[in-house]
């Protein structure tokens, strides 16, 4: 039970893991909104993915899909359509940013259904945008062709021009007339025209009044904001409006931010009229007084703007004359107090400073002042003390506050500095003399105070006496001299493959040659950085040191991103200071670098560079030497290809024409390419019928001229595409002669040499077509037998949906070479059909040929004997067959159990058959598993019988125990031996004759229990026939005794006389004859023969020869 229910176990996994198959698959193609395909879409258009998923295998639930879009603003819509063959629709299909999915709850064989999204482009990407559809059974079940579960196609994202215009009108007060009186309103009418030729957005635009010529203010007031009307379009909700509806403009404030795009179909506009109502405000501070100017300005926010139009306008209304600013006068002093000397004696000496900030009226004015460094020669300044030293008129120390700043100033805060008043501060400094200057020229220390006024209502009468200073003469200072560079560490790099100077090159691996030198007379500790200078892409390959000289170590750690897509600022690899690398004196490390560079795309060559950072620390970790490098690679200009392909129809019959279409663009942000490589392959088992060809879409392109095609992959060159050019390749074919999904795999690559490609996904589109036929199925009965039995194979076939008439179906299935047919094929459900069976009796191969039914029938069977002489679980599915035509055999799959049988034997051999009675034999007992069945726990009886002493023993595996005579071999695997040898010698008398068993736990019956016993014996040799005896009844040696006779029951003793005469024979002696004969002339006598010698033969009867000798009779 141990083991079938193992068995059980097995066949469970088994049909878990390998039973549940599907054969799911996807298209998907571009189409506008009419349906048709395209190639190209510009830059917003709203457009279409059909994406079409099949099922050719076994019904699967719970299939999940999802497509993905590399450049997609916003996905509309995703509807499914088109059920056929009883596909259920999603029941959610979620659409998450660029991308969708869903789960199909149900397709059965044979199925599709369609998911029609409905995109709008990017208002901005350029180039090739590429869709990725993948669809994939749910956990447990086993897509049969994986490789049609994918599709990819890519189109190009155009340019349009892009033109916004914008207008503005004053409509109050009329013909753009001036403001009458403070407190009028104005109105304006704003219209935004999308002038371009197709629908665009605009992300946002703003509405602000602005004052014009700051001559004063206006307190502005927004009375009114509507939409008065609009054309080809909706008037934009107005949700924007700024809660702060009244202000007093000094420059400019925004009214209203429409904050969200908004959409513009081609021509259309919409018109906004606004009101503000306009009182004065603050006074003109302007010299002479002038009209204040104010007005309404207009911006709006577009994605592009490839025509230069302009994205702000301005209109502006007089207004009226502020009243002018009132006057004071603000006044500055500075005088220095101390050193009296005009020459300071030291660069230590502190210099006192007064400033007096004065307002000589004639109003209250709120202002503050500062102090300002304004030394020659670099001088610094430092501050020592700053107070205010006193007052005059109606202010107080008290009423202001001084803080000095950080960038060597002080600076009070604003204050109401009453008119006819003065402060005076006193502030101490000290100088801080430059490092040198040209001839030692000496430096004038100088200060300046400067007071200034903060107040809207006021204005100073005379600003050319608002600052003021004093100096004094600082000492000559060092003069500058041109110090030679001399550096102690430098770095170098070179280009070393491909050669330098030999560029534009491939994208692609780049190596240099790096060299740090230590150019010091003393050793340093060095700490390097290698970072991506230029855009695009760098990713580190390998970095190692190659060499040194001068004592220098390679270091211990180069801290490398390998294999790390770098971009510009991103590290390569560097030695941080916590390495501790330290460079002796005059020493060199040298490294070989590879990256490989992908730059950003551009029409021109593009540079790309690393930056090199070597520098030398001190002790505390500081940086005190530095050394750069850098090497500018070109890279060649770059071009963007984009290929999608796909069939003329999504699904077809089996052997019916189509054509596979692929399409090929470079985008419009490519430079032109030349000597395109296309390549497309086709699945094996589609035919091509004709020569493929090529035609201009759009632009300018040389289309390919001649195709090689070899088997079903089709090659050519395009010699020549234009930037923004498209050509289309068509394939003539015939789709395959049996059911599933089939894909077609289509390519195009620029010639790496001279270009790089931007977005290298989008040079491949893959596509399947769906082929509808008949499938078949097949199933043992019964799945489990034992070798040598027989289990019936029968195939089912299914026909396709409408159940039309079929013909030439074909198959043959391979089984495992293990199985073999054991009868002929017959039908089980002919339902007229007819066909020719493959069925060879003995072979592993059963199928059927030019297999054909009548329309309307929907199933037909077949079935044939198979056998295996070899146990095994044998798994039959749809990679067994070949030789196929108009079936699907996806859903194929059968498994046939074989189960092993148990064949124990067991042979005894002895050494001597005819050992001296003194001395041993060794008897060989050899276990085999014939079976096919791991034998278990296998035992081995070896029960020495009476005439054996046991004295040694020897296994090849296992334990004998001499006491019990069992031999425990253990398990033994299909094929083992096991060996025991057994030492004995004798006892005489005793049984002679050894029988082995062998027997196992095993559950399994033994099929052959004859061979599970062995017999081996031997005959010592311990015959002794004496050369005389005394039959004189005297009871000593009065017969002839035979030692060991009674060993040989069948033995034959003759006596002869000298004469040659028989005197005594007997068969079976018993060590009883006493010299009377029982033949021969005195045979009736009664008495002992003569006195005499006589000879002696004794047969053992054993087909040994027979012993010969002489015996004496004494009386």
């Amino acid at each position: 039970m141990k083991y079938l229910l193992t068995i059980v176990i097995f066949i469970f996994t088994l049909t878990t893991v390998y039973g549940q198959t599907t054969d799911l698959s996807t298209t998907v193609e571009a189409q506008d909104l009419t349906g048709s395909s395209i190639s190209q879409a510009h830059f917003y258009e709203r457009y279409t993915y059909l994406v079409t998923i099949s099922n050719t295998g076994a019904p699967v639930s719970n299939a999940d899909f999802n497509l993905s879009l590399s450049s997609v603003n916003n996905i509309e819509s995703a509807v499914a359509q088109n059920n056929l063959g009883g596909a259920v629709s999603p029941a959610t299909i979620n659409i998450l940013g660029s991308s969708i999915d869903g789960i199909l709850p149900n397709m059965p064989n044979s199925s599709s259904i369609e998911i029609l999204v409905t995109v709008r482009a990017s208002p901005i990407f350029l180039g090739g945008a590429t869709a990725t559809v993948v669809v994939s059974p749910p956990a447990g079940t086993t897509d049969t062709n994986p490789s049609t579960n994918t599709s990819v196609i890519s189109i190009i994202m155009t340019e349009r021009p892009i033109d916004f215009q914008i207008t503005q009108s004053q409509i109050t007060p009329v013909s753009n007339g001036a403001l009458a009186s403070w407190g009028d309103s104005v109105t304006y009418e704003m219209t935004i025209l999308n002038n371009s030729g197709i629908e665009y957005p605009l992300q946002n635009f703003l509405i602000a009044a602005q004052n014009i010529n700051g001559a004063g203010s206006a307190i502005v007031t927004l009375e009114n904001l509507t939409c008065v009307s609009s054309n080809g379009m909706n008037c934009p909700t107005l949700s924007g409006i700024n809660p702060t509806s009244s202000v007093n403009l000094t420059n400019q404030f925004e009214f209203y931010n429409h904050g969200q795009q908004i959409v513009f179909p081609a021509g259309a506009s919409f018109t906004l009229s606004i009101t503000y109502k306009v009182e004065e405000g603050d006074c003109s501070r302007l010299t002479p007084n002038q009209l204040l100017e104010i007005g309404n300005r207009v911006n709006i926010q577009s994605y592009v703007n490839n025509t230069g139009f302009s994205t702000n306008n301005l209109i502006a209304t007089d207004a009226l004359l502020n009243t002018a600013c009132p006057c004071t006068d603000l006044t500055s002093q500075v005088t220095k107090v101390s050193p009296i000397a005009g020459t300071l004696s030291a660069w230590t000496d502190i210099v006192t400073f007064d400033f007096t900030f004065t307002n000589n009226g004639p109003l209250d004015i709120t202002g503050g002042a500062y102090l300002i460094n304004t030394s020659t020669l670099n001088t610094g300044i430092e501050i020592l003390s700053t107070n205010c030293l006193s007052t005059t008129g109606a202010i107080n120390c008290s009423d202001i506050n001084i803080v000095t700043t950080p960038d060597f100033r002080w600076l009070t805060d604003d204050f109401i500095f009453p008119a006819n008043s003065s402060i005076t501060v006193r502030t101490t400094v000290r100088f801080i003399p430059p490092e040198c200057t040209t001839g030692g020229v000496a430096p004038v220390c100088s200060v300046r105070g400067i007071v200034f006024e903060n107040d809207n209502a006021l204005i100073d009468c005379d600003l050319l006496n608002d600052f003021d200073g004093d100096s004094i003469l600082g000492l000559p200072i060092t003069p500058c001299v041109d110090i030679p560079n001399n550096p102690i560490i430098q770095i170098v790099e070179n280009q070393t493959n491909p050669a330098p100077g030999s560029g534009p090159y491939p994208y692609g691996n780049v190596t240099y040659e790096i060299i740090m030198s230590n150019v010091d007379t003393i050793a340093h500790h060095i700490k390097f950085k290698d970072t991506q200078f230029s855009q695009g892409t760098g990713i580190l390959q390998s970095i190692i040191c190659t060499s040194t000289t001068g004592g220098a170590v390679c270091p211990s750690n180069l801290n490398e991103n390998i294999g790390v897509a770098n971009s510009q600022g991103d590290t390569f690899w560097e030695i941080l200071d916590t390495d501790g690398f330290i460079m002796p004196a005059n020493s060199t490390v040298t490294y070989e670098k590879i990256i490989d560079w992908t730059p950003i795309c551009s029409v021109l060559s593009t540079n790309v560079q690393d930056n090199l950072e070597m520098s030398a620390l001190d002790s505390s970790l500081s940086v005190i030497a530095t050394a750069s490098a850098g090497v500018a690679t070109p890279m060649v200009p770059c071009i963007d290809l984009v290929v999608q392909t796909y069939p003329s129809i999504t699904s077809a019959p089996i052997n019916s024409p189509l054509e596979w279409i692929v399409d090929i663009t470079n985008s419009n942000i490519s430079t032109d390419a030349n000597n395109i490589d296309f390549t497309d392959l086709l699945h094996p088992d589609f035919i091509i019928t004709g020569t493929p060809t090529c035609s201009l879409i759009t632009g300018t392109a040389t289309c390919i001229s001649t195709f090689n095609v070899t088997g079903n992959l089709i090659e050519g060159v395009i010699p020549y595409m234009e930037s923004g050019s498209t050509i289309q390749v068509r394939i003539p074919v015939t789709s395959p002669s049996y059911g599933g999904s089939f894909e077609n795999r289509a390519e195009a690559q620029p010639d790496f040499t001279q270009q790089g490609e931007n977005t290298p996904d989008s040079n491949i589109s893959i596509s399947s077509l769906f082929v509808l036929t008949s499938q078949t199925s097949k199933s043992f009965d019964p799945a489990i037998i034992t070798t040598g039995q027989t289990s019936i194979l029968t195939f089912t076939l299914t026909n396709s949906v409408g159940l039309p008439a079929q013909d030439n179906i074909t198959f043959i299935d391979n089984l495992s070479p293990e199985i073999t047919l054991s009868g002929n094929a017959y039908w089980v459900d002919q339902n007229n059909a007819s066909g020719t069976f493959i069925d060879t009796i003995g072979t592993s191969l059963i199928g059927i040929q030019n297999l054909s039914f009548p329309a309307g029938t929907q199933q037909v069977s077949f079935a044939v004997e198979v056998t295996s002489a070899e146990a095994g679980f044998y798994t039959n599915s749809f990679l067994n067959f070949s030789a196929l035509n108009n079936i699907d055999v996806s859903t194929a799959f059968a498994t046939l159990e074989v189960l092993p049988v148990l064949d124990l034997s067991v042979t005894k051999t002895v050494d001597n058959i005819k050992p001296d009675v003194n001395g041993s034999v060794t008897f060989t007992i050899l276990v085999e598993n014939l079976g096919s069945a791991t034998a278990t726990d296998v035992i081995v009886e070896e029960f020495l019988p009476s005439g054996y002493n046991y004295l040694s023993h020897n296994t090849s595996t296992g334990s004998f125990d001499s006491l019990s005579g069992l031999w425990s071999v253990g398990d033994m695997i299909v094929g083992s031996t096991a060996t025991l040898q057994i030492t004995v010698d004798f006892n005489i008398p005793g049984d002679f004759i050894n029988v082995v068993n062998v027997y196992s736990s095993n559950l399994l019956p033994d099929i052959d229990l004859e061979n599970n016993t062995a017999i081996a014996f031997t005959r010592p040799d311990c015959l002794k026939i004496p050369e005389g005896f005394s039959p004189n009844n005297d009871g000593i040696n009065d017969t002839l005794v035979i030692e060991c006779i009674e060993l040989y029951p069948d033995s034959k003793l003759k006596i002869f006389n000298r004469h040659g005469s028989i005197v005594y024979e007997t068969t079976g002696y018993l060590n009883d004859w006493n010299g009377n004969p029982n033949s021969g002339l005195l045979h009736n006598s009664g008495k002992v023969l003569p006195v005499g010698t006589y000879f002696w033969q004794l047969d053992l009867n054993d087909g040994s020869e027979a012993r010969v000798g002489w015996v004496y009779i004494n009386h």
